[in-house]
């Protein structure tokens, strides 16, 4: 497009850069390699563009780490005035999630960060996931940001047209203001992917005599060489080269800048008041409104939920070191990855929820340690843990912290064994996404197209035969569930909802707790019905949770009562599942004392009757757990498997491994059938690899 004399237009270049908190280190490793250094690298040699680029504090923490000579080459590019460093809160949280007094405490932790390596005057931040909720201008403010960055489809909600959001505007509450730079949609998508010429093309189209419109791309640094096909397409190709010299040769007209020298030569184009959203493919995801994933992935809800638990122990803390080291490691808990899922793992990805957990169950025990002073303690609370309005059974020791949730069929929420800051029950239950309902006509075999294209647009698998694995369960898969079936059976994660007998296993369950002599007793019970032959029979359980202070041991006592009047032949399943994080792993293993399995991983399938042992080893996290009956059971094994979509493709994914605890009863009226066992978990007695 030749362009029309005396037309000018703005141009500000801005690349957010992350990896989550518990990521991989060859993966960071990878990132730095295809994607950071090569973009900082071409930079490198043209002295005439300006970027803006934000590094959350994970990253920049490794870098300083890992790479330290790369943060003196932004160090030197910030000097010369060709980058901005753009702040943030430290640890790259969803801002609308976590307690404004966080807010503004990671913020502020992020900006002396910056100033401190590389003297830069931090005025603007970015918000993880450009989420917006209106109260955000509030912190914002209060830890001296300025400006932000948010999607132009926020302003073309409020009726502006796309040239008009090509400004920045100044947003306010409670006298508090914050500049915005919308984001352009447009430009999300044809840089990288489309021809250089494409961009230019539309600045040109969008110039005008008075040059003063800017347009923004602020997007993930990581579409500059780590999402599949860029680093062929824009280093090898050499897209990023032949965009920064057409930005050369077009900069009598088009001038690259950065926000803070815009704005310093600019006013606001207005005031405007946006609603709550995010960018379009998250709006999709979340159903418009980001806190939606807590009620989407009931898992996600108790990770926050846990967080703001632990963040009221921390409030009860006196200043000092330990609040702040507590503090810190809660801040970790809150880095935003694994709160959701989109086109990413997220949530899906079980070593980044075990990481938030991990921080969280760190900040927890440092803050218990300061509030009970001594190494023999126990409490029990009876709490609306996750705000859904029922009640749940917080225990808590220096040893292991349980979660009971009458209301989800007397279950298990939580079993976390403190010593090595894991949660053993963290698994993720399988439920419908959209992305499945044509994962049939993908499974066709592997896609190879190295072609560089968005990551909203990729559709790949990475195995064939992932549809066989879209099986979605009926119920939360938490553990302490309760099951019947028909004498005889045979079951399998594909076939519990088919086979279920009893109203047990989601329902409601009466409970009283007491606490006596350090030890925590819960008495869950039931009246429910067992279904045989088309007919319903009554049927109650009483199963008591027993846990003792200072012990890694949980007992559990069952009595099944049939109130019908003749004999009830079932088998009766208690359920656990359990996530050691890795299914196929050598050093993560099923133990059998005495018993030799064909197949010990985690991932295997099976049935073993007539144990009285049976057991869980982590060497590598160094865990151990063991279930001991007073009557001999058979153990059904299977593992709990879900079809998530990655940015490489959809993938398979060990989200745990479900146990059911099986015993062949022969109930007589009025006769109570019993059963006791326990769970112990301890650290393994060997050296962690």
């Amino acid at each position: 497009m030749k362009m029309a004399p005396g037309k000018q237009i703005h141009f500000i270049l801005a690349l957010h850069n992350h990896q989550p908190e518990g990521n991989f280190f060859d993966v960071f490793v990878k990132n730095y390699e295809v994607a950071y250094e090569p973009f900082i690298a071409t930079l490198e040699k043209f002295p005439q563009i300006k970027v803006v680029q934000h590094y959350s504090g994970i990253l920049l923490r490794w870098l300083q780490k890992n790479r330290p000579d790369f943060l003196n080459r932004l160090r030197r590019l910030a000097a010369a005035g060709q980058l901005e460093i753009m702040g943030g809160a430290f640890y790259e949280p969803i801002l609308v999630m976590i307690p404004d007094e966080d807010k503004v405490g990671q913020i502020k932790k992020q900006s002396r960060f910056l100033q401190e390596n590389f003297q830069a005057e931090v005025s603007g931040a970015w918000l993880a996931e450009r989420v917006w909720e209106p109260h955000l201008v509030r912190p914002l403010a209060e830890a001296g940001i300025k400006y932000t960055v948010l999607d132009d489809m926020h302003l073309k909600k409020i009726g502006l047209t796309e040239a008009e959001t090509l400004h920045y505007f100044v947003t306010e509450e409670a006298g508090k203001r914050l500049f915005i730079f919308p984001i352009s949609e447009k430009l999300r998508y044809l840089i990288p992917f489309a021809d250089p010429q494409e961009t230019i093309d539309y600045l040109a189209e969008m110039a005008t005599e008075a040059g003063d419109r800017v347009v923004v791309l602020a997007d993930d640094g990581e579409k500059f060489g780590s999402w599949p096909g860029t680093f062929k397409h824009v280093y090898e190709k050499q897209w990023l080269e032949k965009f920064f010299t057409k930005l050369v040769e077009n900069s009598h007209w088009l001038h690259v800048t950065t926000f803070q020298e815009y704005y310093q030569k600019f006013p606001p184009a207005g005031l405007v008041y946006l609603p709550a959203g995010a960018y379009r493919e998250m709006e999709e995801w979340c159903g418009s409104f980001w806190r939606n994933f807590f009620l989407r992935y009931p898992e996600s809800n108790q990770i926050h939920k846990k967080m703001l638990l632990v963040r009221e122990k921390i409030t009860k803390l006196p200043e000092g070191p330990q609040k702040r080291e507590a503090l810190e490691y809660l801040w970790a808990g809150q880095c935003n990855c694994a709160y959701w899922h989109g086109v990413f793992g997220g949530l899906y990805l079980n070593f980044l929820r075990s990481a938030l957990y991990s921080r969280l169950l760190a900040a927890e025990d440092l803050a218990d340690k300061v509030l009970h002073q001594t190494e023999t303690w126990l409490e029990v609370a009876e709490k609306d843990f996750d705000f859904d309005g029922r009640q749940e059974i917080l225990i808590s020791g220096p040893e292991l912290g349980l979660i009971v949730a009458p209301f989800l069929g007397g279950s298990l929420l939580e079993l976390s064994f403190k010593p090595r800051r894991f949660n053993l029950l963290d698994v993720l239950t399988r439920r419908p996404e959209t992305y499945h309902c044509n994962l049939y006509e993908q499974a066709q075999g592997v896609c190879n197209d190295e072609k560089a294209q968005s990551i909203h647009h990729l559709k790949s698998v990475k195995e064939v035969g992932l549809e066989k694995l879209l099986v979605y369960d009926y119920y939360r898969r938490t553990s302490l569930r309760d099951h019947f079936f028909l004498p005889g059976s045979s079951v399998d994660n594909t076939n519990l909802q088919q086979m279920e007998r009893g109203d047990f296993v989601d329902a409601p369950y009466e409970v009283k707790h007491t606490l006596a002599q350090d030890q925590v007793t819960v008495k869950l019970t039931r009246k429910g019905s067992v279904y045989k032959n088309e007919e319903k029979f009554p049927v109650s359980i009483s199963k008591t949770l027993t846990y003792r202070a200072n012990t890694g041991e949980i007992s559990f006592d069952y009595k099944l009562q049939n109130h019908a009047k003749i004999e009830l032949e079932m088998v009766f399943a208690v359920e656990f599942n359990l996530n050691f994080l890795a299914g196929e792993a050598k050093d993560r293993y099923y133990h059998v004392p005495g018993h030799t399995l064909q197949n010990k991983k985690l991932n295997s399938y099976g049935k073993v009757p007539n144990l009285t042992r049976f057991g869980l080893v982590d060497e590598w996290l160094g865990i151990t757990t063991m279930f001991r009956f007073d009557r001999p059971t058979s153990v059904w094994r299977m593992p709990l498997e879900t079809v998530s979509q990655s940015e490489a493709g959809m993938e398979r994914v060990y989200q745990g491994s479900t146990l059911l605890f099986a015993w062949e009863v022969k109930l007589k009226p009025e006769t109570p059938w019993a059963v006791t066992f326990t769970q112990t978990v301890e650290e393994l007695v060997k050296e962690m690899h």
